[in-house]
């Protein structure tokens, strides 16, 4: 069957999963959205399909050189599909409680964390599924070639070359690249700020979640580790990108506010910083870092 079916890269194919994945999440999004008449401006919505997207091959990177690690196709392959379905869950339940609260008359903070935890919990269970039935699928056309003994030993060796890009990217590139967005949109005059009743609501809620977020990797390192360690060979390299990821997720929220409520570019400001101060304090206190730093 191998034979009938194509080569690919761990690299592609893990990028593949991850965009596959999340592009369903965003169909799915956009479709509830509509469904609830929220309207966004043509440029708006491309700008949150690119940032949506370019999340997908940016996940499946760093799935990819823990893949590297780890040698679980499996398991890395659900983690990604949950990591992602949290994501969307998140942010689609937020908006469709809010909308529906309003439709009930009930407090738009009751309903955006009513919404918000329903789908976060539903999207993660839906997420494992969806990512799951994508590998399946690029399992029938394409396969990753086994590595021989020198090449995960070689593998190995150059981690923390990639481990440096990953920290780069995540601790300040991101952040930046949010922020540097976010003037170029007020300097083009692009309609935003389509839920400004909300800011004031919306702003605690995310100052929240940003706390929660920041503190959950540290409060979960320990369980994480313990968990990890029958189901893959190096679950210290995982948590350590499970914990950048989570470091970074307030300037994403930050965007959000930005985008949806209107919130200025100082306050997203405040939120990149925020998390390339925490990704950093994260990096450093994490084993895996400190040992490839010292390696």
């Amino acid at each position: 069957m191998q034979n009938k079916r194509k080569e690919i890269s761990a690299l592609w194919y893990f990028i593949l999963i991850s965009s596959l994945t999340n592009f369903t999440f965003l169909l799915v999004g956009i479709v509830l959205l509509a469904l609830f008449s929220f309207e966004l401006s043509s440029l708006a919505v491309k700008i949150i399909i690119f940032l949506l997207l370019w999340k997908g091959g940016i996940v499946g990177f760093f799935t990819w050189f823990s893949h590297k690690k780890t040698y679980n196709k499996e398991f890395l392959v659900n983690f990604m599909g949950i990591y992602l379905g949290r994501f969307f869950g998140l942010f689609v339940g937020g908006f469709l409680g809010v909308r529906v609260s309003n439709v009930l008359n009930q407090a738009d903070l009751i309903g955006f964390i009513v919404g918000a935890l329903i789908f976060y919990f539903t999207g993660r269970w839906i997420g494992s599924k969806v990512s799951t039935v994508v590998g399946e699928q690029l399992d029938k056309v394409f396969y990753i070639p086994e590595l021989s003994q020198s090449e995960k030993l070689s593998g190995v060796k150059s981690t923390s070359r990639f481990t440096f890009i990953g920290f780069v990217l995540y601790s300040a590139v991101l952040p930046l690249l949010l922020v540097l967005i976010s003037l170029l949109i007020n300097y083009f005059d692009i309609p935003i700020g389509y839920l400004t009743e909300s800011l004031s609501i919306s702003r605690i809620v995310v100052i929240a979640l940003s706390i929660f977020s920041i503190c959950f990797p540290w409060l979960m390192r320990n369980r994480w580790l313990r968990k990890l360690q029958s189901e893959t060979s190096s679950p210290e390299s995982l948590i350590y990108w499970t914990g950048l990821v989570f470091s970074v997720v307030p300037v994403v929220y930050g965007f959000i506010l930005f985008i949806a409520m209107g919130a200025s570019v100082l306050e997203l400001c405040v939120y990149a910083v925020v998390s390339s101060v925490a990704a950093i304090l994260w990096s450093m206190n994490n084993g895996v870092f400190k040992e490839q730093k010292a390696g």
